[in-house]
């Protein structure tokens, strides 16, 4: 009988010690449950970045790299803008655009520096 109380007291303290572990931080987050019979809710549009190769424009829409007529989600993309996208979802439409910078003209920089050599100009 002393072997099976044992055993028990065991696995009861190396559950309790992986519970005090600290979490993986390569490992992916646990998924969340969403209660019984609700929707699912979908994020927010988030837009990354917006590119332009061969003259063909791609994006970066909610982590994934994108162009007309992607689907992502919950979202299909009608059209990636110079600086946004145009999305549909759900028989609404929208768009998400990057933020611009306060000015779009950027300074020179002070001219060059030059060493005083000790001689008055």
């Amino acid at each position: 009988m002393r072997p099976a109380v044992l055993l028990i007291a065991l696995l009861a303290s190396s559950a309790g010690a992986r519970a005090d572990e600290p979490r993986d931080p390569m490992r992916p987050p646990a998924r969340e449950s969403r209660p019984a019979g609700g929707p699912a809710r979908e994020a927010s549009p988030i837009l990354s970045a917006v590119m332009t190769f061969n003259g063909r424009r791609t994006a970066i829409f909610n982590g994934r790299l994108v162009h007309d007529g992607s689907v992502v989600g919950a979202y299909t993309i009608a059209s990636v803008l110079e600086d946004g996208v145009r999305f549909t979802s759900a028989h609404l439409s929208g768009e998400v655009h990057l933020p611009h910078p306060e000015s779009p003209i950027k300074k020179p920089a002070a001219g060059p520096a030059r060493a005083s050599s000790g001689e008055s100009p």
